[in-house]
């Protein structure tokens, strides 16, 4: 199979662009490593120990497609954009999962 030479480029430009994109989206998200939030709360945790370690959350929810309850934190990373950070809880108050999306958004597609 022959390639021309513009679209032996235009897979290079693409393939750039992908490199480019997931460099940024490493880079936003390794600036938000040092909130305690993502540091240090840990699955298995209690709801108070994650309060001890991160603070009151933004919002709190009662969960409707995943079980338990759900706590969403505003974070900033050192590009200053404010990034949303869910913590949800299992029936007994402990910690089930954690990502960086609200609260809202995990419940209406739960990874556990």
């Amino acid at each position: 199979m022959k390639y021309t030479k513009s679209a032996v480029m235009g897979i290079a430009a693409v393939a750039a662009a992908f490199a480019i994109s997931a460099c940024s989206t490493y880079d936003r998200a390794a600036s938000y490593v040092t909130e305690p939030v993502v540091k240090d709360v840990k699955v298995g945790m209690t709801k108070q120990q994650v309060v001890d370690i991160a603070g009151q959350p933004a919002t709190s929810i009662t969960m409707v497609n995943a079980r338990g309850t759900c706590s969403t934190y505003l974070i900033t990373g050192t590009d200053k954009k404010p990034q949303n950070y869910f913590v949800s809880f299992d029936d007994t108050g402990k910690v089930l999962n954690k990502g960086y999306q609200s609260c809202a958004e995990y419940d209406t597609n739960p990874q556990k």
